[in-house]
């Protein structure tokens, strides 16, 4: 049977200098992948990579290095033009942003 993954912390979350910018980050996530999502449905293979990079560097710096590395994946299909790859990197990508929007302290 299907169980379903936990929510995704920061792992920066105890650092008070960081709240506003993870809090900024996690509210523009949705954006952000319907951005990703969007070039890779438009075969835009450089805006994609350049997209999943910002993100990757992002997710890094404030505590989400699962992500980081989701993105990272998707930016090096996307570089390679590695069609099949780049879109299970971006579903995979996908639900890891759920699970990090559910995570989130602000999460109801």
């Amino acid at each position: 049977m299907f169980e379903p993954k936990p929510p995704i912390r920061s792992t920066q979350e105890d650092v008070i200098e960081l709240a506003g910018d993870i809090d900024r980050f996690v509210i523009s996530l949705a954006e952000r992948i319907d951005r990703i999502q969007d070039a890779e449905l438009a075969q835009k293979s450089g805006e994609v990579a350049a997209l999943a990079q910002a993100l990757s560097r992002d997710a890094d710096h404030l505590g989400y290095p699962g992500m980081a590395m989701s993105a990272k994946g998707v930016a090096v299909a996307a570089e390679y033009s590695q069609m099949d790859e780049l879109q299970e990197t971006v579903i995979e990508l996908t639900e890891m942003a759920q699970r990090v929007r559910q995570g989130h302290r602000g999460a109801a």
